[in-house]
């Protein structure tokens, strides 16, 4: 099973990354998972003015073939203003929904607060069912993260592992049923 996570912020200050490179860390090490970052800071996806067509900027297409090539995403945000950011939101617009359709689809927050971007977890919840994706009911929430990775994706509390741990096994449970479905 092919796994994308999508570490949507490209802030230069950003935390938010660090829980990224942590949590497909442990998706690879403690699940042997294949699993793929896209990192939007890097992409530097234009401002949606257009959806994927055939004279899209390049970096438009590989993340598209990315994003097709999944069998599985993970979207991964801070809460900004309420909401997940809009390098992530623009970066999901690219697309049709055939991108995104029937896919299952986990949803991460970041927050340097204690309630670990909980309305930006919901929104996502929201954007994937508008997808016509499938979201598992358990959303990870990363709350205080400069207390539990540091910004390059280095374990600073032991405990964090464990909440990846539940939030990855609770995925994989819908996914494999869904992927398996797919293809079976």
């Amino acid at each position: 099973m092919k796994l994308v996570l999508l570490s949507g912020s490209v802030r230069d200050d950003r935390q938010s990354h660090g829980a990224v490179l942590y949590i497909a860390h442990r998706m690879k090490e403690q699940f042997s998972l294949n699993v793929e970052v896209v990192d939007l800071k890097e992409y530097a996806l234009p401002p949606l003015t257009n959806t994927l067509h055939d004279d899209s900027p390049e970096n438009v297409k590989k993340l598209g073939k990315i994003l097709d090539g999944a069998d599985g995403i993970l979207l991964a945000s801070p809460e900004y203003n309420g909401s997940f950011s809009s390098a992530l939101k623009n970066a999901i617009d690219f697309f049709p929904k055939s991108t995104y359709q029937k896919k299952p689809i986990g949803v991460i927050s970041i927050s340097a607060g204690p309630l670990g971007g909980i309305r930006a977890a919901q929104a996502m919840q929201l954007q994937v069912l508008a997808l016509m994706a499938y979201p598992i009911y358990r959303m990870m929430t990363v709350a205080n993260v400069q207390n539990q990775v540091d910004t390059e994706g280095i374990l600073l509390n032991p405990d964090f592992e464990g909440a990846v741990d539940i939030f990855v096994e609770e995925y994989l449970w819908l996914a494999e049923a869904i992927v398996k479905k797919k293809k079976g």
